[in-house]
């Protein structure tokens, strides 16, 4: 209810590869029509870090529209690259959305913790993975549909066990087996 109706709160996504943890924090900008950044911990300085927050406040001030403010990899940043986001994180500049495959608890510093709330995500099962693969099958702008391909039971179900839960690895290794048809 609270995203229908525009409210967000800041959030870290935690879970294993391929759980959807992008793809949420993208859908969520999209339900709210909130500007979507994002910054890859492994890239990003505190530089890049003011430059989003900036961005930010420059849409805020100028066309009163909410960012979402999307972190890869949260557990990466250190102390002071986390520290750098709590002003606008307190003052609602940025809704700080974070993806880790890491314990937050022990790899988000406390005060940004605090600010946010930690929602776990688990690994998909070989059923939803199994739906997947027949919806990329059969979708014709942006899946594998216009190839009218055809993958027996056994074989699906191989492929999706071999990924062990990850939608991405399992939609790569479809792709994969699309281009070897």
């Amino acid at each position: 209810r609270a995203i229908e109706e525009g409210h967000l709160h800041c959030m870290i996504l935690w879970g294993p590869p391929g759980t959807g943890k992008t793809t949420l924090a993208k859908l969520l900008a999209r339900q709210t029509r909130a500007e979507f950044l994002t910054l890859s911990a492994v890239m990003a300085g505190v530089k890049d870090i003011r430059a989003a927050v900036d961005a930010a406040m420059r849409l805020r001030d100028l066309e009163a529209r909410l960012t979402i403010l999307f972190i890869d990899e949260v557990h990466r940043f250190n102390k002071a690259q986390q520290d750098a986001f709590l002003p606008r994180v307190e003052d609602g500049t940025v809704v700080l959305v974070g993806a880790t495959t890491e314990n937050p608890s022990f790899e988000v510093n406390a005060a940004l913790l605090s600010r946010c709330r930690v929602w776990k995500l688990e690994r998909l099962t070989d059923d939803d993975l199994i739906e997947l693969c027949r919806r990329a099958l059969g979708d014709d702008e942006r899946g594998l549909g216009a190839k009218h391909l055809e993958i027996d039971e056994v074989t699906l179900r191989a492929l999706v066990e071999r990924c062990q839960g990850d939608a991405r690895a399992t939609l790569g290794a479809l792709e994969l087996a699309a281009e070897q048809a």
